[in-house]
Order: structure tokens, then C-alpha cells, then sequence
């Protein structure tokens, strides 16, 4: 990218980052406790860079068992992404998760350098012939558009990854309109910090349209398009200002209008990526009839439906175990 945009990137990331530290007593904490690891069978963990981890069950016997890609929302730290793999792990999955920092969004080459590496982690042998499922939350969906538009530009390189692909599940999504918002809400509980960190990003989108903003928008359509034809499950809430809900809907109502399947499950006070928090039983039973319903809810038997008392089973040994 050129100096000129990267200069004023950089003062912009060193502004939000004084911020950031400045109110860091201040920030949201979405999972507070992690009681699970002993109900679990025995995980590898292999931190493949500063973004990727991957914890896969120790089982050799599964090499095509399923990998849950879980794109994080923007500063979440792992132990609570391990939350959200733990409800995975424990139907027999393997996750990859993607942790976000401010400027792997706020300069989008760096995003896209990020996806590379995924798309060619992906492709290593150990995990070439696993089906994989996209679990993102809030702003992970602009770093999952961005992967889109990379497999659509080199379809032919990547059809291995696309063919692979199976469903798609998120939580608290972020569109482009809510980038800006969702930094200055997210980094910032100040209202007069928030308000003039808004302004600055909404002028660093404007004067940035064809190094920056452009990519933006290529990501935000690419997830709208969706044209891999995902089965998908949307998890939001009527109360969240940064996952707008009628933005969500208009999604849904999109990919349902060209014939794709959707299941989607809205709360009305729950806060920006804490449905599972606030609501547990009912975030993991959404998320396991969503996965009975694409044929991945048993890695071992693809094949055969889980009987309604198999899955209420299921669901009360996730919660054990969480």
C-alpha cells in the first residue's frame, strides 16, 4: 500500500490505540469464566501465528472430522474464543480461530494478507480433506467477506476450500455501515471519546474511497451475495446498536429470496456479542438444530438424524461442560 495511505493509517491506529488503553478499565467483558476444560476430550493446541490457533481433538481416527472456523470480534482475547470451541470441541469438532486487532481493519491489505494465510493454513495436508463451517462474530464477518472475495477472485486456486465449505453461523454481524460505530463503541465507553473517534473514522473513510473504503464495500457485498449458497444461522438482538437488527434482516431476507436456507434466532435486550452469555441454552440449542439441520451435528455418523432426545442429551452435556 502506498506511504500516503499508510501514514495517515498508522496516526490512526496510534490514536485509537491511546484510547483504547486509556479507558481499558472501561472495556466490555463478554465471558468472564472458563469452567469446561475437564469435561473435554484431550485438544492439541497449535498456535499457528499472532492471529491463528488451532486445537484439534486428539484422535487420529477422524482425519475428516469437521473444522469450525471461528472469525473473532475485534480485540477478543483467546480464552473466550475457547469458549465458543469448547460448545464445538465437545461434539467431536476441530476450530481454527482468527483473532482481530484494529489494524487488520482499519488498513484492509493487512486483513487480506491475514486471509491468504488462512485460506493457505486451510490447505496444509493435516486438514485438506476436513469440511469446514464459518462461526463469525461482529466485525469477523468483515475479515469472512474479505475471505470471500479472495475465493471468488481465484476461484480456480481455491475450489478445494469452496467445495468444502458447508454452512455459516453469525453472531452479532457487522456491516460496513457499522464499522465506524462499532470502533468508536467498542474502543472507546467515553461519549465525548466516542464521538470524536466516530468522526475521525467517518473522515478517514471518506477522503480513503479507492485505497480503503473501496475494500470495504467489496467485503460487505461479497457477504451479501453469499455465493457459495451457505446454509446459514443469524444470532442478534433487537438492542444492539452496533449489529444493526433491520440490517441482519434485510440479509436474511436476501438470501431467502434466492432460495438459500436461513434459521435465525433474535433476542430483545441481550448486548453486541453476548447472546451466548445472556443466553445459553437457548444460543446452543439454536446452534445444534442449525448443524443437524446441514448433516454436520454427528462428525462420526453424517449420515443419520440425531433423535430429538439425542439432542436435548447433547445440549445438557454442552452446558455441563461451559
Amino acid at each position: 500500500m502506498a506511504a500516503s495511505v499508510l501514514k495517515p493509517a498508522n496516526a490512526l491506529l496510534g490514536a485509537v490505540s491511546v484510547a483504547s488503553r486509556a479507558l481499558k478499565k472501561n472495556a466490555a467483558v463478554v465471558v468472564t469464566s472458563c469452567r469446561y476444560e475437564s469435561g473435554l476430550p484431550p485438544l492439541k493446541t497449535e498456535k499457528i501465528s499472532d492471529n491463528l490457533q488451532l486445537k484439534s481433538i486428539q484422535d487420529d481416527s477422524q482425519s475428516s472430522r469437521p473444522l469450525i472456523l471461528l472469525f473473532g470480534w475485534m480485540l477478543a482475547k483467546q480464552k473466550h474464543l475457547n469458549k465458543y470451541g469448547n460448545m464445538y470441541h465437545s461434539k467431536g469438532f476441530d476450530v481454527l480461530s482468527l483473532k482481530m486487532r484494529p489494524g487488520q481493519v482499519l488498513i484492509p491489505q493487512r486483513a487480506q494478507d491475514t486471509v491468504e494465510h488462512l485460506l493457505s493454513v486451510l490447505e496444509d495436508s493435516s486438514l485438506a480433506q476436513k469440511p469446514l463451517m464459518v462461526h463469525g462474530f461482529s466485525v469477523g464477518g468483515y475479515m469472512y467477506g474479505e475471505m470471500l472475495v479472495k475465493l471468488r477472485q481465484q476461484r480456480a486456486r481455491w475450489q478445494g476450500i469452496c467445495d468444502r465449505m458447508t454452512g455459516q453461523i453469525f453472531d452479532s454481524p457487522v456491516d460496513y455501515e457499522g464499522i465506524a460505530p462499532g470502533f468508536s463503541r467498542v474502543l472507546v465507553k467515553n461519549r465525548l471519546g466516542q464521538k470524536l473517534l466516530l468522526n475521525t473514522l467517518e473522515g478517514y473513510l471518506k477522503l480513503f474511497q479507492k485505497p480503503i473504503t473501496r475494500h470495504y464495500l467489496a467485503s460487505s457485498q461479497a457477504f451479501h451475495d453469499n455465493n457459495l449458497r451457505l446454509p446459514s444461522l443469524m444470532l442478534y438482538s433487537r438492542a444492539d446498536p452496533i449489529g444493526v437488527d433491520t440490517r441482519i434482516e434485510l440479509v436474511i431476507k436476501k438470501w431467502k429470496a434466492a432460495g438459500i436456507p436461513v434459521m435465525s434466532r433474535c433476542w430483545e435486550s441481550s448486548p453486541h456479542v453476548s447472546h451466548f452469555h445472556r443466553h445459553p441454552d437457548e444460543y446452543v440449542e439454536a446452534v445444534l438444530g442449525f448443524l443437524d439441520s446441514i448433516r454436520l451435528s454427528q462428525p462420526e455418523q453424517k449420515d443419520s438424524k440425531i433423535p430429538e432426545e439425542g439432542k436435548t442429551k447433547a445440549k445438557e452435556e454442552i452446558q455441563q461442560r461451559i
